[in-house]
């Protein structure tokens, strides 16, 4: 009868569950840690709940972020299921512990049923640099003519890259090609001591999955387009907001919201007509999106309103955004032909937590110091609270 060892570190029925099954599998079931499988139930992967013994582990957790399953997989052999999965995935994944039945992509498989594009990016730019002996890196993915850096570790500029320099990085062996077949991305290292070859396996192992999720996110980005700019819509400011709370609460960081309303768009539709007004629009989402950081997101919310979501950013970090963006659009009035059209923007900053509790609280704290910036002369950036 095979021996399992039993580390309960967190019970839960889920727990009680699988120990059940294990003994109709034909399982010993050996309470603490020993030599050979050991399986721990709790909350999370925490490297701390390790011990010295026992060669691989089945970890049976409720939950489990990427970086977490990456960290105890990278001390020792091992699976990590959440527990809201049949017991008869547990069951496979012990097959495939005591067969040391592992391979190349061992890790990547417990990343199937966990990770989003962002997750599976930091994962693997993680590797890349840990595999690679490189003093940092990033991660650029294509988006039509350009390439945007989607992870990184601050080693090299945010930058989008045009097209053509991205292929002359990789041409010049400075930067190596994601998904050939896609031209998916870039990953830049800095000063690597391993030849490419080593740390790109795992790439060549993870492409589907990249390609799939890059498709997802693709397929989405569609239906969360502005049908005018080169925003967002305002559904997807409600799909993606609420999310971005929820992680800047688990990581205790701030979030920034940056309401826009560009001046007088009423009295430009009258006077030059809609197509002008629509150019107007146009340059502001251009302008904005260029000025923005990687992992910002801009979004048009209504006829003239705009917002821009900045993850890790204060409030004053957000302003600073907003004056220069204001700043940027004055010195470059819209070309009409024979005439030049001056562009004005007002702008409402809220953060959170300083100024909202939640999604919606943080929409209206935003938008009640954009109207603020309205009333008192247009033109100008108001953070709420009176900043």
């Amino acid at each position: 009868m095979p021996r399992i060892h039993w580390l309960e570190a967190h019970p839960s029925p889920a727990g009680d569950d699988l120990r059940t099954a294990l003994s109709a599998w034909g399982y010993e079931t050996v309470m603490g840690p020993g030599q050979g499988s050991l399986v721990i139930v709790a909350e999370h992967p925490d490297p701390r709940l390790l011990p010295t013994e026992g060669t691989e582990v089945l970890w049976w957790v409720q939950k489990a972020e990427p970086e977490e399953v990456s960290a105890v997989l990278n001390l020792r052999a091992g699976w990590v299921l959440l527990q809201d999965r049949p017991l008869e995935a547990a069951r496979e994944a012990l097959l495939h512990l005591r067969q040391r039945d592992l391979g190349s992509d061992g890790w990547l498989r417990q990343m199937m049923h966990l990770a989003s594009l962002d997750e599976l990016l930091r994962l693997a730019l993680g590797r890349a640099i840990r595999l690679s002996g490189a003093k940092g890196g990033a991660i650029w993915l294509r988006r039509e003519d350009w390439f945007y850096q989607r992870a990184g570790d601050g080693t090299f500029p945010e930058a989008p890259l045009p097209r053509k320099e991205a292929a002359d990085l990789v041409r010049q062996g400075e930067a190596f090609l994601l998904a050939p077949s896609e031209q998916l991305g870039i990953l830049r290292l800095a000063e690597a001591k391993e030849s490419p070859d080593w740390f790109l396996r795992g790439f060549d192992d993870m492409e589907p999955l990249l390609i799939n999720a890059w498709r997802l996110e693709e397929s989405r980005a569609l239906s969360f387009k502005d049908d005018l700019t080169v925003a967002q819509n305002r559904r997807c400011l409600e799909a993606e907001l609420p999310q971005a709370v929820r992680a800047a609460a688990a990581k205790a960081e701030p979030l920034a919201l940056l309401f826009i309303d560009v001046d007088d768009l009423k009295r430009v539709n009258t006077n030059h007509g809609h197509p002008t007004g629509s150019l107007l629009l146009e340059a502001v989402a251009d302008t904005a999106q260029r000025l923005c950081r990687a992992h910002d997101r801009l979004y048009r919310y209504g006829g003239d309103e705009f917002c821009i979501l900045m993850p890790r950013t204060t409030a004053q970090g957000a302003r600073k955004l907003g004056d220069r963006l204001l700043e940027v659009l004055r010195e470059h009035p819209l070309d009409l032909g024979r005439d030049h059209l001056a562009v004005s923007l007002s702008a409402g900053v809220a953060a959170y937590p300083d100024h909202a509790d939640g999604a919606g609280h943080l929409i209206e704290q935003a938008d009640r110091a954009l109207l603020r910036a309205k009333s008192e002369g247009k033109g100008r950036v108001v953070v709420a609270g009176g900043l």
